[in-house]
């Protein structure tokens, strides 16, 4: 109650950083992995990113409904047939397919839509949310990891992960085409050898306050010793340097045990279905 009886009203407190709703693991996990424009896409030849009603479509010279896709995953997004036209002229030129992804299992009436008119999954990986990174770096005496960033390091990279993913070495060329993608700010790859052989590899990228893991490889006659672990917690480490609190990404069933290990946790499923011809 102020002077002659007027109660005055207290000024609207304005929110502060505590008072901001938090990111759930979900949104972490979509808007990373998914909503938001990839760093590496420029280096891609031609990457390209539109954002359109909520759906955030990716393409690039990379083959496949896995590297050129339109992500749905908003509850209010367009329908298929609105989507379709905007889809089609946006993946044209894409000559191994495209897709469209969404939260599967999720209750989203796009995948009912694409189920009822025969879509069929070209992938369907968990996604994983870190939490909080362990500013620690993984390594050790018998392990040692180094930032890649010379083309030395580059190439060790793309034949490390060509072997261990068994693709054709021109694959690995397009992931990593230059040094310029390995020197950029917000991505980083890392190399770790033993007894002077390079027998492990992991990169990632940088959203804002997020690191999206990727990249992540051993050699098939060094698996089961931890390597793999060992510099992925390397990478996790030096994205704490450059700002990143948390981590995601999507993962291959045989890579699940290593991530749990580190601190992932699986948040939901990100699926993909190809485009039939006639889309």
């Amino acid at each position: 109650m102020g002077r002659d009886g007027v109660t005055l009203l207290a000024a609207p407190k304005k929110p502060t950083g505590n008072d901001m709703p938090q990111p759930t693991d979900r949104d972490i996990a979509h808007r990373s992995l998914c909503l938001a424009e990839p760093p590496y896409l420029k280096h891609f030849a031609q990457g390209r990113f539109r954002e359109w009603r909520g759906v955030a479509l990716i393409a690039s010279v990379l083959p496949g409904p896995g590297f050129n896709f339109a992500s749905v995953l908003h509850g209010n997004a367009p329908a298929l047939n609105e989507l379709l036209p905007v889809a089609r002229e946006f993946f044209a030129g894409c000559e191994q397919g495209w897709g469209i992804l969404v939260e599967g299992d999720a209750g989203h009436p796009m995948e009912a839509e694409l189920l009822a008119r025969g879509w069929a999954v070209a992938e369907d990986e968990p996604a994983y949310v870190l939490r909080e990174i362990d500013a620690r770096a993984g390594g050790g005496p018998e392990l040692v990891v180094r930032h890649a960033r010379t083309e030395r390091d580059a190439t060790a990279y793309r034949t490390i992960t060509a072997a261990a993913f068994q693709a054709p070495p021109e694959m690995a060329e397009l992931m990593v085409p230059s040094l310029e993608f390995a020197l950029d700010p917000d991505i980083a790859l890392f190399v770790g050898s033993v007894d002077g052989v390079d027998v492990t590899a992991a990169g990632y990228s940088r959203n804002g306050t997020t690191a999206v893991l990727w990249g992540v490889a051993t050699l098939e006659e060094y698996r089961g010793q931890r390597y793999g672990e060992a510099v992925s917690r390397a990478a996790l480490a030096h994205a704490a340097t450059r700002g990143c609190t948390n981590a995601t990404l999507r993962s291959g069933p045989k890579s699940i045990p290593v991530y749990e290990r580190i601190g992932f946790r699986y948040v939901c499923q990100h699926r993909t279905y190809a485009a039939p011809a006639e889309a």
